[in-house]
């Protein structure tokens, strides 16, 4: 019996894996970190040029930048990204009283007037509002908070942070994403999956599709109405461990050293320029 319920369990995540038909879908991922992330800026090699040069080559043609409480977008950005073929919509993953939310399609203006969750109505009708890994055994994760403001929010993160082994019925209550499933079938929420990546190794792992026109106002429509397809294969379990080990020795550094000053609107370092 356990057995069976083990194979069932994998078949599963593989149909979800799986998507052959792609025409009039956009590969787009709307949680991803870059070198310009205030927070997490000494921990990131790549540049947001980077990212988008990398991305190009795997055929995204959505993208939003989601540095913590910080809008990293320029004219000069949405520009480079245009020519390699992707649409770049602004974002950020803000922390709201302790708990993380990704905005996508914010302003710097509309991220400062944010200040706790009830606040995200002041944005709903403009802005997607994705909970990010929401029942993960993190702090700043969303868990109950989630489904108090469930209202509030357009869509549920699939994380791509999980392995082979734990989407088994044994470890499937380590799996944050097992509930997620669950809260988003409850609610009728749409599942977006994303590579919160960090690393680059993390990235093209976990995305989604959307079905929709290559411009900013219907792809936001088209996942707030569900019309997105959920890519997802688990990490190897080496990487899994190392991500593991990043967060855990990042987390005995005082935050204090982590935050540096504000990234100004025309930063630009060598490697971006090539």
């Amino acid at each position: 019996m356990v057995i069976t319920m083990f194979k069932s369990m994998l078949n599963s995540e593989k149909k979800r894996c799986n998507v052959r038909n792609t025409r009039g879908f956009l590969k787009a991922d709307f949680h991803i970190h870059t070198k310009e992330d205030p927070y997490d800026s000494p921990y990131i090699p790549y540049t947001a040029k980077d990212l988008i040069r990398v991305a190009a080559k795997k055929g995204f043609k959505v993208l939003s930048i989601t540095n913590h409480n910080s809008v990293y977008f320029t004219k000069s950005l949405w520009s480079y990204a245009k020519k390699k073929g992707i649409l770049l919509i602004p974002g950020a993953e803000a922390r709201i009283k302790g708990k993380d939310v990704l905005l996508i399609n914010i302003t710097k203006d509309d991220l400062k007037r944010i200040r706790t969750l009830e606040d995200l109505e002041r944005v709903k009708d403009s802005a997607l509002i994705i909970a990010p890994h929401p029942f993960f055994f993190k702090g700043r994760c969303l868990g109950n908070a989630l489904i108090k403001h469930i209202d509030l929010f357009h869509a549920i993160e699939y994380c791509h942070f999980y392995t082979k082994q734990l989407v088994s019925p044994f470890f499937s209550f380590l799996n944050g994403n097992t509930r997620a499933v669950k809260v988003a079938k409850k609610y009728n929420k749409p599942l977006v999956g994303t590579s919160d990546a960090h690393k680059l190794y993390e990235f093209n792992k976990t995305y989604s599709l959307v079905r929709s026109a290559k411009n900013k106002d219907d792809v936001l429509e088209a996942v707030k109405k569900g019309a997105v397809r959920l890519v997802t294969k688990p990490m190897r379990p080496d990487l899994f461990f190392r991500r593991i080990l990043g967060f855990t020795l990042k987390e005995f550094i005082p935050q204090r050293l982590h935050l540096r000053k504000k990234i100004p609107d025309d930063f630009h370092d060598f490697f971006q320029k090539i």
